[in-house]
């Protein structure tokens, strides 16, 4: 966005001079190498719209310690250890299985997380299979970057003491 807001300022401002420079007497030379900067800048400008256009509308991100799913400006979490099933099956249709794209993560004392791989340019089955393996087996998170997002630690406070479950 940045790029590409710059990249069209500056072909504005090379347009405007070569306009400029093309009105003075022998500045002919001088106004051809500005519209060529404006004709570069424009190209640049098109190149940063386009890949704002193609920009992918959902992100999923792996971490040591949670899953972090990213659609738009919704973001949802859930801890590796909170996970109970991974399945790609519609939560509602039991006793009547029927498979479905989306993927569905059910969580302990938490609302189930629900969201389509393809969105983020993967197979519905190799994401179920990856999000399982890394679930299920603690020494390969481990080579998986730490959550140190300065945002969640804006949003939520630090609270000293010990965790109480709920246990019935």
């Amino acid at each position: 966005m940045t790029v590409g807001v710059a990249a069209a300022s500056w072909a504005v401002l090379f347009t405007a001079l070569a306009v400029a420079a093309f009105n003075v007497p022998q500045g002919a030379t001088a106004g051809f190498a500005l519209t060529a900067g404006a004709a570069g800048a424009t190209a640049v400008a098109a190149w940063a719209i386009l890949k704002f256009v193609t920009w992918p509308p959902a992100r999923l991100c792996f971490f040591r310690d949670r899953l972090l799913v990213i659609q738009g400006r919704h973001e949802m979490r859930a801890v590796w250890t909170a996970m109970e099933t991974v399945t790609l099956s519609d939560p509602h249709s039991w006793p009547d299985v029927r498979v479905t794209d989306s993927l569905t993560i059910q969580l302990k004392n938490e609302a189930p997380l629900t969201f389509k791989p393809a969105a983020f340019g993967l197979q519905p089955n190799a994401c179920r299979d990856l999000i399982v393996r890394l679930r299920d087996d603690a020494r390969l998170r481990t080579r998986l970057p730490e959550f140190d997002s300065v945002r969640d630690l804006q949003i939520s406070p630090v609270v000293a003491g010990e965790l109480i479950e709920p246990r019935l």
